[in-house]
Protein backbone atom coordinates (compact mmCIF):
# COMPACT_ATOMS: atom_id res chain seq x y z
CA UNK A 1 0.00 0.00 0.00
CA UNK A 2 2.90 2.25 1.20
CA UNK A 3 4.74 1.75 -2.33
CA UNK A 4 1.18 2.34 -3.98
CA UNK A 5 0.89 5.51 -2.30
CA UNK A 6 4.20 6.90 -3.24
CA UNK A 7 4.53 5.80 -6.61
CA UNK A 8 1.38 7.69 -7.07
CA UNK A 9 2.60 10.63 -5.47
CA UNK A 10 5.79 10.30 -7.83
CA UNK A 11 3.55 10.77 -10.92
CA UNK A 12 4.12 14.05 -11.17
CA UNK A 13 3.51 16.33 -14.40
CA UNK A 14 6.25 16.32 -16.82
CA UNK A 15 9.27 15.29 -16.22
CA UNK A 16 9.03 15.66 -12.75
CA UNK A 17 8.25 12.92 -9.78
CA UNK A 18 7.95 13.76 -6.30
CA UNK A 19 7.96 11.18 -3.39
CA UNK A 20 6.01 12.31 -0.05
CA UNK A 21 7.39 11.14 3.33
CA UNK A 22 6.84 7.64 4.08
CA UNK A 23 5.93 7.65 7.46
CA UNK A 24 4.54 10.28 10.26
CA UNK A 25 1.99 12.28 7.44
CA UNK A 26 -1.29 11.83 9.15
CA UNK A 27 0.12 12.27 12.50
CA UNK A 28 1.83 15.47 10.66
CA UNK A 29 -1.27 16.67 9.72
CA UNK A 30 -2.82 15.97 13.14
CA UNK A 31 -0.27 17.94 15.00
CA UNK A 32 -0.60 20.76 12.37
CA UNK A 33 -4.17 20.88 12.58
CA UNK A 34 -4.23 21.10 16.20
CA UNK A 35 -1.54 24.27 16.56
CA UNK A 36 -3.92 25.85 14.05
CA UNK A 37 -6.54 25.75 16.08
CA UNK A 38 -4.86 26.35 19.25
CA UNK A 39 -3.85 29.64 16.99
CA UNK A 40 -7.48 30.51 16.08
CA UNK A 41 -8.54 30.17 19.14
CA UNK A 42 -6.66 32.67 21.02
CA UNK A 43 -6.99 34.99 18.11
CA UNK A 44 -10.74 34.80 18.50
CA UNK A 45 -11.09 34.65 21.74
CA UNK A 46 -7.72 36.94 23.27
CA UNK A 47 -7.36 35.24 27.02
CA UNK A 48 -4.58 38.23 27.61
CA UNK A 49 -1.22 37.73 27.25
CA UNK A 50 -1.76 34.17 28.59
CA UNK A 51 -3.35 33.08 25.56
CA UNK A 52 -0.29 35.00 23.10
CA UNK A 53 2.38 32.88 25.01
CA UNK A 54 -0.12 29.83 24.34
CA UNK A 55 -1.06 30.61 20.65
CA UNK A 56 2.73 31.62 19.59
CA UNK A 57 3.90 28.44 21.55
CA UNK A 58 1.69 26.42 19.26
CA UNK A 59 1.92 29.00 16.39
CA UNK A 60 5.87 27.12 16.86
CA UNK A 61 4.44 24.11 17.23
CA UNK A 62 2.69 23.74 14.35
CA UNK A 63 5.71 25.14 12.04
CA UNK A 64 7.68 22.41 13.32
CA UNK A 65 5.69 20.15 12.54
CA UNK A 66 5.52 21.16 9.54
CA UNK A 67 9.28 21.06 8.88
CA UNK A 68 10.02 17.96 10.28
CA UNK A 69 6.94 16.19 9.13
CA UNK A 70 5.28 17.22 6.54
CA UNK A 71 7.63 19.44 4.22
CA UNK A 72 10.15 16.68 3.12
CA UNK A 73 10.18 16.00 0.02
CA UNK A 74 12.58 13.60 -2.75
CA UNK A 75 12.00 15.01 -6.23
CA UNK A 76 13.35 13.94 -9.70
CA UNK A 77 13.73 15.67 -12.33
CA UNK A 78 15.04 15.96 -15.86
CA UNK A 79 18.24 17.22 -14.62
CA UNK A 80 18.31 16.61 -10.97
CA UNK A 81 17.81 15.39 -7.70
CA UNK A 82 16.12 17.11 -4.79
CA UNK A 83 16.52 16.18 -1.76
CA UNK A 84 14.36 18.31 0.69
CA UNK A 85 14.90 18.15 4.48
CA UNK A 86 13.14 19.81 7.46
CA UNK A 87 15.49 23.47 6.93
CA UNK A 88 17.31 23.10 3.28
CA UNK A 89 17.62 21.00 0.27
CA UNK A 90 20.45 19.60 -1.38
CA UNK A 91 19.96 19.84 -5.40
CA UNK A 92 22.15 17.23 -7.15
CA UNK A 93 23.18 16.98 -10.92
CA UNK A 94 21.47 13.47 -11.83
CA UNK A 95 24.51 12.92 -14.17
CA UNK A 96 27.11 12.68 -10.96
CA UNK A 97 24.74 10.27 -8.96
CA UNK A 98 26.69 7.07 -8.53
CA UNK A 99 24.88 5.15 -5.97
CA UNK A 100 21.61 5.48 -3.85
CA UNK A 101 20.82 3.39 -0.94
CA UNK A 102 17.72 3.48 1.43
CA UNK A 103 17.71 2.73 5.37
CA UNK A 104 16.44 4.92 7.59
CA UNK A 105 17.27 7.86 5.61
CA UNK A 106 17.95 8.27 1.45
CA UNK A 107 21.67 8.79 1.22
CA UNK A 108 22.65 9.46 -2.47
CA UNK A 109 26.62 9.21 -3.67
CA UNK A 110 28.48 11.16 -6.34
CA UNK A 111 32.02 10.45 -6.63
CA UNK A 112 33.58 12.04 -3.60
CA UNK A 113 30.44 13.27 -1.51
CA UNK A 114 27.12 12.14 0.50
CA UNK A 115 23.78 13.84 0.80
CA UNK A 116 21.07 12.72 2.78
CA UNK A 117 17.26 13.10 2.54
CA UNK A 118 14.99 12.72 5.73
CA UNK A 119 11.97 11.89 3.56
CA UNK A 120 11.82 8.45 2.63
CA UNK A 121 13.21 5.38 4.63
CA UNK A 122 12.73 1.98 5.95
CA UNK A 123 10.92 1.23 8.91
CA UNK A 124 12.91 -0.02 12.13
CA UNK A 125 11.69 -3.27 11.50
CA UNK A 126 13.18 -4.04 7.83
CA UNK A 127 16.32 -2.51 9.31
CA UNK A 128 16.70 -4.68 11.87
CA UNK A 129 17.17 -7.55 8.86
CA UNK A 130 18.80 -5.44 6.15
CA UNK A 131 22.22 -6.52 4.92
CA UNK A 132 24.63 -4.64 6.69
CA UNK A 133 26.46 -2.26 4.16
CA UNK A 134 29.62 -0.04 4.72
CA UNK A 135 29.52 3.07 5.87
CA UNK A 136 31.99 6.20 6.07
CA UNK A 137 31.42 9.48 8.13
CA UNK A 138 27.99 9.56 9.89
CA UNK A 139 26.52 12.89 9.30
CA UNK A 140 23.23 14.60 10.94
CA UNK A 141 20.15 12.86 8.79
CA UNK A 142 18.77 15.53 6.41
CA UNK A 143 22.34 17.58 6.56
CA UNK A 144 24.28 15.14 4.46
CA UNK A 145 27.54 16.48 2.57
CA UNK A 146 29.76 14.26 4.29
CA UNK A 147 32.89 13.14 2.82
CA UNK A 148 33.67 9.42 1.33
CA UNK A 149 37.12 7.80 1.50
CA UNK A 150 36.32 5.62 -1.67
CA UNK A 151 34.28 6.26 -5.11
CA UNK A 152 31.38 4.02 -5.02
CA UNK A 153 29.37 2.06 -8.15
CA UNK A 154 25.68 2.63 -8.91
CA UNK A 155 24.10 -0.64 -7.66
CA UNK A 156 20.15 -1.76 -8.13
CA UNK A 157 18.38 -4.19 -5.24
CA UNK A 158 19.25 -8.06 -6.46
CA UNK A 159 16.72 -10.14 -6.53
CA UNK A 160 15.41 -12.02 -3.71
CA UNK A 161 16.94 -9.20 -1.55
CA UNK A 162 13.95 -6.54 -1.91
CA UNK A 163 13.14 -5.28 1.51
CA UNK A 164 8.72 -5.76 2.18
CA UNK A 165 7.92 -2.37 1.73
CA UNK A 166 8.31 -1.53 -2.05
CA UNK A 167 8.63 1.88 -1.41
CA UNK A 168 12.37 2.34 -0.74
CA UNK A 169 13.35 -0.11 -3.58
CA UNK A 170 11.13 2.03 -5.86
CA UNK A 171 12.85 5.07 -5.18
CA UNK A 172 16.54 4.04 -6.00
CA UNK A 173 15.15 2.87 -9.01
CA UNK A 174 13.40 5.77 -10.32
CA UNK A 175 16.85 7.84 -9.03
CA UNK A 176 19.06 5.68 -10.85
CA UNK A 177 16.95 5.01 -13.84
CA UNK A 178 16.91 8.74 -14.40
CA UNK A 179 20.68 9.36 -13.75
CA UNK A 180 20.89 6.77 -16.63
CA UNK A 181 18.79 9.07 -18.88
CA UNK A 182 20.89 11.88 -17.79
CA UNK A 183 23.99 10.43 -18.42
CA UNK A 184 22.70 9.29 -22.49
CA UNK A 185 21.45 12.64 -22.94
CA UNK A 186 24.68 13.86 -22.03
CA UNK A 187 24.22 16.50 -19.89
CA UNK A 188 26.48 18.23 -17.99
CA UNK A 189 26.98 17.42 -14.50
CA UNK A 190 27.55 20.34 -12.39
CA UNK A 191 27.66 21.28 -9.12
CA UNK A 192 25.21 19.69 -5.71
CA UNK A 193 24.38 23.08 -4.36
CA UNK A 194 22.19 23.71 -1.63
CA UNK A 195 19.17 26.08 -0.53
CA UNK A 196 17.50 26.90 2.73
CA UNK A 197 13.78 27.38 3.65
CA UNK A 198 13.90 30.73 4.29
CA UNK A 199 9.87 31.25 4.43
CA UNK A 200 10.06 28.62 6.99
CA UNK A 201 13.04 29.80 9.21
CA UNK A 202 12.22 33.46 8.92
CA UNK A 203 8.53 32.61 10.16
CA UNK A 204 9.81 30.70 12.69
CA UNK A 205 12.29 33.38 14.10
CA UNK A 206 9.56 35.61 14.06
CA UNK A 207 7.54 33.42 16.24
CA UNK A 208 10.98 32.94 18.46
CA UNK A 209 11.46 36.68 18.94
CA UNK A 210 7.43 37.55 19.83
CA UNK A 211 7.71 33.99 22.61
CA UNK A 212 10.50 35.47 23.72
CA UNK A 213 8.92 38.86 24.06
CA UNK A 214 5.81 38.21 25.70
CA UNK A 215 7.81 36.13 28.20
CA UNK A 216 9.79 39.36 29.57
CA UNK A 217 6.23 41.43 29.48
Amino acid sequence: MMARAAEADGAGTGDERSFRPTSGTALGWTGVVLAAASVVDVLVDGHGLGGVRFGLGAAIFGLLVWCFMLRPRLVIRSADLELRNPFLSWHVPLVTVRRVAVRAVTRVWTDDRRFDGVAVGRPARSLRHARPSTRDTIGLPGLGGSRISTPVEATRPQKGQLDPDMTADFVVEQILFAADQARERSQPSGTPTRSWAWPELGLLLVLVVGLVVSLLL
